[in-house]
């Protein structure tokens, strides 16, 4: 999986600015961005299953990860370290997919990572419909992938 990004940087670090971003401005300038292609695993259940996936590729955006980072997510204690955030584009093929009737979520058992499959976002003053990532939490236990609403993919 190609790790380049953003003026030749790696996602972890366009990542780890926007987060630093966030923390002191409170908000980052970062355009949104691909974090790499739409898993095979993903495109097949989506086809076999009339989902339909907006592009091939899968899209990150300051204004979603300032989202994962917000206080009221803080104050719960759902917030995931900076390093799992900033390594979830390389990380997310060894981990487990579920789809829960509206969005994929993709899990480690510890942090779970929300993609909507066709959501709507404006990259350079264009409304365009994406494969997004939309949050992140920490997972207190694997219990709730057992819940009847998630599907293992």
């Amino acid at each position: 999986m190609e790790e380049g990004n953003c003026n030749n940087l790696s996602y972890k670090e366009v990542i780890l600015r926007i987060i630093e971003d966030i923390r002191r401005d409170g908000f980052s300038k970062e355009l949104p961005f691909s974090i790499g292609k739409v898993e095979t695993r993903m495109s097949i259940f989506a086809k076999e299953n009339n989902i339909e996936l907006a592009s091939d590729e899968i899209y990150m955006s300051s204004k979603q990860i300032a989202h994962s980072m917000r206080d009221s997510k803080a104050s719960k204690g759902l917030v995931v370290s900076d390093e799992e955030l900033a390594g979830f584009p390389l990380n997310r093929t060894q981990m487990d997919l579920f789809y829960d009737g509206e969005c994929f979520i993709y899990t480690d058992y510890k942090s779970k990572f929300v993609l909507h499959p066709n959501y709507e976002m404006k990259i350079d003053r264009n409304k365009v419909r994406k494969v997004n990532f939309i949050t992140t939490s920490s997972v207190s236990d694997g219990e709730e992938f057992k819940m009847q609403k998630y599907q293992k993919i």
